[in-house]
């Protein structure tokens, strides 16, 4: 009769296949955090000055025109910005650079800002629950892409609100103050859910860039040498993980199996083999729940 090569501890054996799959989980759900993380960092280009741009030889104006207001003007480029009047929970939520403060309530603030704050996250959601989505959003329009700021392009203008020609189903809604134009009524305080848009163009240079005329790019900053090296050890440490995680199941459903089934005859250098190959599998399925998210 043919005994068995493990009879020992079968118990032992599913607690190392139960072990493998969780660290192969664990090294999944790292390595995808890791990759979206690094993604965004390099992507990441809400600060002007990690981008630079250079202008293209012969900018000219253009006819911009912003179909959801009816507003036409010329520029090289033309922005919309949108801000709604909203909640903001002061522990949770960071002030950004173009929020504006309204109504300070110590844990609760009243700003105007581009973002869309989810009160439902809030710790008291029902005395401050911000309205959903506005039907207008932020917007940039014109086949340049300029970066903020650009001293060779003289920088965006903002357009006076009282020159702004509205159609009239937005005339009846908005009125102008300042740069602004805002959807509360004439005097009234502003509340929650109340829009206000301001209009800014970018004029083409005064003179014209140097004669080398390289074509718009952009490229960002370098990192950090340091961050750049934490982020890569990291990545190897997930893949070890996710290594370890699969040559623990196959080490114990090896000793599940029996002597004559392929994984009861799996020698120690296949197992390796094939546990480095489940790493890399696991690693490109890392990449695509990254991209999907």
């Amino acid at each position: 009769m043919t005994a068995r090569r493990h009879p020992a501890s079968p118990l032992f054996d599913r607690i190392l296949v139960a072990a493998g799959l969780l660290l192969l989980v664990g090294a999944i759900v790292w390595l995808t955090w890791l990759i979206r993380n690094g993604a965004e960092a390099s992507m990441d280009s809400s600060v002007p000055a990690a981008m630079i741009e250079v202008s293209p030889v012969g900018a000219q104006q253009h006819r911009l025109e912003d179909e959801d207001f009816g507003v036409v003007l010329k520029g090289r480029a033309l922005r919309r910005i949108v801000q709604m009047l909203q909640w903001r929970e002061v522990a949770s939520m960071p002030l950004a650079l173009d929020d504006e403060i309204v109504v300070d309530e110590g844990e609760y603030q009243m700003v105007w800002s581009e973002r869309l704050m989810d009160s439902s996250r809030f710790a008291l959601p029902e005395r401050h629950i911000n309205p959903p989505a506005p039907p207008y959003r932020s917007r940039s329009i014109g086949a340049d892409k300029p970066a903020w700021g650009d001293p060779q392009q003289g920088g965006w203008q903002a357009v006076p609100a009282a020159q702004v020609q509205l159609p009239e189903n937005l005339a009846a809604v908005f009125r102008s103050e300042g740069q602004w134009l805002v959807t509360a009524a004439d005097g009234a305080l502003p509340g929650i859910g109340d829009l206000r848009v301001r209009f800014e163009v970018l004029p083409a240079p005064e003179t014209a860039p140097p004669a080398s005329g390289m074509q718009t790019s952009k490229a960002p900053v370098s990192e950090d040498p340091l961050d750049q090296a934490l982020r890569w050890i990291a990545r190897a440490a997930a893949f070890v993980m996710a290594m370890l995680g699969a040559g623990l199941g196959l080490r114990g459903l090896s000793r599940l199996s029996s002597a004559g089934s392929a994984l009861g005859s799996m020698r120690s250098g296949a197992m390796l083999a094939v546990a480095a190959w489940i790493a890399v599998a696991a690693v490109l399925l890392s990449v695509g729940i990254a991209r999907l998210a």
